[in-house]
């Protein structure tokens, strides 16, 4: 099947980089850029309603099976086409796929993520580094985590570098931003605080045996660790040892590891 994208106008092409240059029009819009083949095709496949519109080049299009232009054509979505070079200049990576996606912001419930008995839920505390932040939507998604909140003043989860980061997962895991700590303590989880093994009272984390049925992790940045604030809000603070002269890992890969550490202990009160 072929079909004749719209030519993209000027104005279109200045609004599309303003998505992915300001959190403003992100956020007044509710609306992100998704870049790449690989995820575009999937979220045409899975939930062709989160996406807007996409803006292809003509060699994408030619690229492509006639399947994906049927695909592309049974979404519903508007498609505007652009030439090489002007995509180029809207693209936030270096060598441009031929397609970029504007995508519905996804929206979650938050009541009903609390109304859950069992939470394993993740609170990144200013985390800034988008890469790291992708990498942690990534992995907290993989491992099947129950929500993840940020702190204020965490980077942008839409920010371009941490869309591309988290591989697609941002459709798979609940994220609530602008969290502050008193609204944290007020989610009826324990606090268990992931440290730097410089605070007193931090045990390794494998020596902790089960979790309670409502617990979220706390993590913070590489260079500044978690606040006063949020290390005080913690019932247990857990550190993973590491060789000596080893000074730190970075945020994304404690994250990982301790999230995975966690979730295979037993949770207290529920039968095995």
């Amino acid at each position: 099947m072929t079909f004749s994208p719209r030519t993209v106008s000027r104005n279109f092409l200045s609004h599309i980089r303003d998505v992915v240059k300001t959190k403003r029009t992100r956020d007044r819009e509710r609306v992100f850029v998704l870049e790449g083949t690989k995820p575009i095709l999937e979220l045409l496949q899975s939930a062709p309603q989160h996406i807007v519109c996409l803006v292809v080049t003509p060699m994408f299009l030619e690229r492509q099976p006639p399947e994906i232009a049927q695909q592309i054509v049974s979404s519903g979505c508007t498609v505007h086409s652009c030439p090489e070079h002007q995509l180029a200049q809207l693209s936030d990576v270096e060598t441009s796929s031929g397609v970029l996606a504007i995508v519905h912001q996804p929206t979650w419930n938050q009541s009903a993520i609390l109304a859950q008995p069992k939470i394993f839920g993740l609170y990144g505390d200013m985390l800034q580094d988008p890469t790291n932040m992708g990498t942690i939507i990534r992995t907290a998604a993989g491992l099947d985590v129950s929500a993840l909140w940020l702190a204020p003043h965490s980077v942008d989860v839409f920010n371009p570098k941490v869309v591309r980061a988290t591989a697609g997962a941002l459709f798979q895991l609940p994220i609530f931003p602008h969290t502050s700590l008193e609204e944290l303590q007020n989610l009826d989880c324990v606090i268990i605080a992931a440290d730097a093994g410089t605070s007193e009272g931090c045990v390794p984390i494998r020596a902790i045996r089960s979790i309670p049925a409502r617990t979220v992790l706390a993590i913070g940045s590489e260079s500044r660790g978690l606040s006063e604030p949020v290390l005080d809000a913690a019932t247990v603070r857990c550190t993973i040892p590491l060789k000596p002269g080893v000074e730190s890992l970075n945020a994304a890969a404690a994250t990982a590891i301790a999230l995975f550490q966690l979730s295979g202990l037993p949770v207290e009160g529920v039968k095995a």
